[in-house]
Formats: C-alpha cells, sequence, structure tokens
C-alpha cells in the first residue's frame, strides 16, 4: 500500500511538473557526454595530434562537472521546494491521520529517487545515442571515418552520473525535508 502511494504521487508528480523532469532528463545526458567525453575515440584520435589542448580541455571538463552538478542542485532544490509547498496541505493531511514524521520523510524519499531512477533509465540510453552520433559525425568530419570509429561505453560515466545525480538528489531532500 505505502510503495503504491509512492508510485501514484511520483507518477503525479511527473505530470504536473513535466518541464522540471525533462530537464533532470536533460541534466542527466550532459553529465554523461561530459564525462565520457574523454573516452570517444574521436577525442582519443585528437589526443594523439594535439595531446596538451586535449588534455587541458579534459582537465576543464571535470571543473564543468563540478559547475554542471552545482547548478543542477539549485534547479532541484527550488522545484522540489515548490512541489513541498504545493503540497503542504497533503503532507498535513498524512500527519493529521496519523503519519510519523520520519515514514512522511520516507516517503518523499522514496518519490525522489522513483523519479530519479526513471529520468536515470531514460537519460543515459538516451545520452548513449547521443554521444554515438555526435562522435559518428565528429568522425566523419575530422577524417577517421565510420569504420574507424568504434561504440564507446564509459562505466566511470555512468557511474559518476548516477553518484552526482543520486547526492544531488539526496542532498536536496535532506534540505527540504528538515524544516518539514
Amino acid at each position: 500500500m505505502f510503495f503504491k502511494q509512492v508510485w501514484r504521487n511520483a507518477a503525479k508528480n511527473r505530470k504536473g511538473n513535466g518541464i522540471f523532469f525533462g530537464s533532470l532528463v536533460i541534466a542527466v545526458i550532459a553529465f554523461y557526454t561530459l564525462l565520457s567525453l574523454g573516452k570517444q575515440d574521436v577525442m582519443i584520435f585528437l589526443a594523439e595530434i594535439e595531446s596538451d589542448a586535449v588534455n587541458k580541455l579534459l582537465m576543464l571538463l571535470r571543473a564543468v562537472y563540478v559547475m554542471s552538478l552545482f547548478f543542477v542542485f539549485f534547479l532541484v532544490f527550488f522545484a522540489c521546494r515548490y512541489q513541498a509547498d504545493s503540497r503542504r496541505r497533503e503532507l498535513g493531511m498524512y500527519l493529521m491521520l496519523g503519519m510519523k514524521r520520519s515514514r512522511l520523510f520516507f516517503m518523499l524519499l522514496c518519490e525522489t529517487l522513483w523519479n530519479s531512477l526513471i529520468s536515470l533509465f531514460i537519460g543515459i540510453p538516451s545520452a548513449l545515442l547521443l554521444t554515438e552520433a555526435v562522435s559518428l559525425v565528429t568522425a566523419k568530419f575530422v577524417g577517421l571515418g565510420i569504420i574507424g570509429h568504434s561504440f564507446t561505453f564509459s562505466t566511470y560515466a555512468v557511474l559518476m552520473t548516477v553518484c552526482g545525480y543520486v547526492l544531488v538528489q539526496l542532498v536536496t531532500m535532506l534540505l527540504i525535508s528538515i524544516p518539514l
């Protein structure tokens, strides 16, 4: 019953805040794209030609990733705060009906994690398709050719994307749930 309520509330939140959910999927795509750039065969090919410039670019990508985590944190924080404020009566009703605060926090946390998992399951395959398409086009322009191109999957990029994204979601939920 509890998880059925969580799924129903999470689906209602996704439908009601489609732009927010879409921006989370785009954030996942951007995180994976940034983090997997060093493993793309075009970047490896360019590193052989211009190793200093490519190495400087790859070093800057980590800083860009941290800055993008910072911006996504504020996006998630303000959107979740808006959702919590708009659901204040519903959450108050749960408390009036006898739900413990810890159970309410767990419910909100499960809703957030469920929406995060859905956005990750949509975002990571989309990011794979996008990075491969961009890599193919870039390989054609650079002169590497489509035959020289190989499919790349970066487990490091997936792990860092999932870890950074879930960390942002959890920290946001903790900060929002403290006043509740």
